[in-house]
C-alpha cells in the first residue's frame, strides 16, 4: 500500500516537473520569437518613416506605403500583447499596486482616443453620472489604462465601417463598474457565451472566422483577475457588444 502511494507520489512530481519545463520552454519561445521579429520589423518601419517623408512619391505609392505601416504597426501592437499575456500568465509581469480614481484614468484613455477620431469614424461618448466623480480601487494605472484601450479598440477592429463606443462607470454595492459598448455588429448569445467561457486567446465560431476575438481579451480578463474583479461580456444595449468590467473598491 505505502509503496503504490509513493509509486504515485513519484509519478506526479515527474508530471508536474515536465508541466513546469513545457511552460516554461512555452515562455521563453514567445519571448525569444518576439525579441527576433521587433529587430527586422523596427527596421521596416524606419523606412516606412522615411518614405514617407520623401516629396517625390506619387499617390498611389503614398498610399501602399501607408498600408505598410499600419500593418507594421499592427504587428508591433500584436508583438507586445503577446509577451503581455505571457508575462501575465506566469506571473512574470510586475504590478504596481496603489489607489487609483478609476474616473479619472478611464476618462484619460477616452479623452485619448476622440483626439485621434479626426474622421469621426469611431465617436466616443463619455457617459458618468455626475454623484461619481471619483472611484477609488487599488490598481495598476498603466495596467488599468491597457485594459480600457484594448477593449476600445476591439470596438475598432470589429467594426470596420465604423460604429459609436460608449464608454460609462458606476457604483454598485461596494463595486467599481466599468463599461465599454458599441453600436456595432454585436454577437449572437452563443457567441457570447463562447467569449465569456473561452480560456484560450483566440475564438472562432465558423469556418469563415467571421467572428474572431484575439489576445485583446485574454489580456483584459488576466489583469482585471491580478486585480480581484471580473469581467462579463454580453449584448449591449445599444446594438453592439458591451464588456463589463467589475472591480472592488479600495477600503
Amino acid at each position: 500500500m505505502a509503496a503504490n502511494i509513493n509509486q504515485t507520489a513519484a509519478i506526479l512530481q515527474s508530471q508536474q516537473r515536465m508541466l513546469k519545463r513545457k511552460e516554461e520552454a512555452r515562455s521563453n519561445w514567445i519571448a525569444g520569437v518576439s525579441h527576433d521579429i521587433r529587430a527586422p520589423l523596427s527596421m521596416v518601419m524606419g523606412y516606412v518613416g522615411q518614405l514617407e517623408e520623401e516629396d517625390t512619391l506619387n499617390q498611389e505609392s503614398r498610399k501602399k506605403i501607408s498600408v505598410i505601416r499600419k500593418q507594421s504597426e499592427k504587428m508591433k501592437r500584436l508583438i507586445d500583447d503577446l509577451n503581455l499575456a505571457s508575462k501575465l500568465e506566469y506571473n512574470m509581469q510586475p504590478i504596481h499596486l496603489k489607489d487609483e480614481n478609476v474616473v479619472a484614468v478611464v476618462r484619460e484613455v477616452a479623452v485619448e482616443f476622440m483626439n485621434i477620431d479626426l474622421d469621426g469614424k469611431y465617436p466616443v461618448e463619455w457617459i458618468a453620472d455626475k454623484e461619481v466623480s471619483a472611484c477609488i480601487i487599488v490598481a495598476d494605472k498603466s495596467l488599468l489604462k491597457r485594459t480600457i484601450s484594448n477593449l476600445v479598440q476591439n470596438c475598432m477592429n470589429h467594426n470596420e465601417d465604423g460604429c459609436t463606443i460608449f464608454i460609462s462607470i458606476k457604483i454598485a454595492e461596494s463595486k467599481c463598474v466599468i463599461s465599454v459598448e458599441d453600436n456595432g455588429k454585436g454577437a449572437t448569445k452563443e457567441q457570447i457565451q463562447h467569449l465569456n467561457n473561452t480560456p484560450h486567446y483566440m475564438l472562432r465560431t465558423n469556418r469563415s472566422g467571421e467572428f474572431r476575438h484575439g489576445l485583446r481579451v485574454l489580456i483584459v480578463k488576466q489583469i482585471i483577475s491580478s486585480h480581484g474583479g471580473e469581467v462579463v461580456i454580453d449584448q449591449s444595449q445599444y446594438g453592439g457588444l458591451a464588456v463589463q468590467i467589475v472591480l472592488p473598491t479600495a477600503k
